[in-house]
């Protein structure tokens, strides 16, 4: 008895410990997207990253490795070593904080400390984006822009405003399936995280919000099409009846059409604000097809178009890169390498998710909807190797949330 006890006791202390420091990674992470709103954690964010990183190593009895992030790993390895970068860039340093991220949000450690802490830092950080939707609220009633014409909300800029309210909507749905939280305030952060990605006029994060949707309804009445069916109705005529409502909110996304569409042809290329930077990100690949030009590496590029205006992908003076899409990006600094590595750990998710839909099908889903929404969102979006963003870390623990959940919910 005295036995039983004792390990209970320490049960409890190590489930106090992983809630103690899932809550303290996220707030670090989610403060990320705020900082020029609220106290900036500045450097000091790396050194809680570091922190937590330790703190979780020493208390995780290590099961095993993810051969895929291993894998992800040298190939980062090679094409640094393979490539001459030039310094200002600094490869190694953004490769040692992408481990740093990676080790502490993606599946590469498996144990069983891990999981539960993913999980729970999963959960944390999804909670506080939604409470900075309940914070963006005045600024959502009062439209306010930011300083570049577009919405922020109390986040520091409309592209982190608009996934944000993404990944909130597809979290909200979640909860409101749940049914143990009150409905009403529920749809009220509905309608309020919806206006605001309208505002945000995102048009790749609206995109990976409908896909995910669609999928997640799709996966939760995959054996009762009717069901589907009348679901897809029922939400098409809420839009209709309330789109009235909601329709004043897309002025941003209707200059950005408007924008993209050729005076000459009339024709709209919903690419154009990118389309320089992707052909570019192709005729890396194409220069270096195998280990790609080097990790976190994007040359200066300044080029104009009839649509856009002026781009610029990389400052030569402190080496920041926008690649422009994650999966052009990952072609263009890992090559083929890289992307088989990566893709194969998103394919390998997909598959946990599906069989987990067994165990706790509404979980499962939520998760690979979540999933869908990056998948899309990184198309436009280079966040996948910017170890340094809110964004980054999100992608990651993503996936290493759904081998966590697979770990405990489908293994056990």
């Amino acid at each position: 008895m005295a036995t039983l006890i004792k390990r209970e006791g320490n049960l409890n202390k190590v489930f106090h410990r992983i809630n103690f420091i899932a809550a303290f990674v996220a707030l670090a992470v989610v403060n990320g997207a705020i900082t020029q709103k609220t106290f900036s954690l500045g450097n000091l964010y790396y050194a809680i990253l570091i922190i937590a990183l330790l703190l979780t190593f020493f208390q995780a009895t290590i099961k095993r490795l993810s051969v895929s992030m291993s894998f992800i790993y040298i190939c980062c390895m090679l094409s640094i070593l393979l490539n001459d970068i030039p310094t200002v860039y600094q490869p190694w340093a953004r490769f040692g904080l992408f481990v740093i991220v990676t080790v502490i949000a993606s599946p590469f450690i498996q144990s069983n400390f891990y999981d539960k802490f993913r999980i729970n830092l999963f959960k944390y950080i999804h909670n506080l984006l939604i409470l900075i939707m309940v914070f963006s609220i005045p600024a959502i009633i009062f439209n306010e822009r930011s300083a570049g014409g577009f919405f922020a909300g109390i986040t520091n800029h409309s592209m982190l405003i608009a996934p944000i309210s993404a990944i909130s909507l597809i979290t909200l749905i979640y909860y409101l399936y749940l049914n143990k939280f009150n409905r009403i305030i529920i749809i009220i952060l509905i309608a309020f995280s919806f206006v605001a990605l309208l505002l945000a006029a995102s048009r790749i994060s609206l995109a990976g919000f409908v896909l995910a949707m669609v999928f997640f309804f799709y996966r939760k009445n995959r054996h009762n099409m009717r069901e589907f069916a009348k679901t897809g109705i029922s939400i098409l005529a809420i839009f209709i009846l309330t789109y009235p409502l909601w329709n004043g909110y897309m002025e941003g996304i209707e200059k950005k059409n408007e924008a993209a569409i050729n005076a000459e042809t009339g024709e709209m290329n919903l690419a154009s604000s990118r389309e320089i930077i992707w052909i570019q990100r192709i005729k890396e690949f194409h220069s270096s097809p195998i280990v790609g030009i080097g990790f976190c590496y994007a040359p200066l590029v300044v080029g104009k178009n009839e649509y856009s205006g002026e781009f610029i992908t990389a400052n030569t003076y402190d080496g920041n890169i926008e690649p422009g899409s994650s999966w052009l990006g990952v072609f263009s600094m890992t090559g083929l390498l890289g992307f088989l590595g990566i893709i194969s750990l998103w394919i390998r998710s997909f598959r946990m998710c599906f069989k987990m839909e067994k165990k706790d099908n509404l979980y499962a889903i939520y998760l690979s909807s979540m999933m869908v929404f990056w998948c899309v969102h990184m198309i436009a979006e280079g966040e996948i190797f910017s170890a340094g963003g809110v964004l980054c870390f999100m992608v990651w623990l993503g996936v290493g949330t759904v081998q966590a959940a697979y770990n405990v919910l489908y293994k056990q």
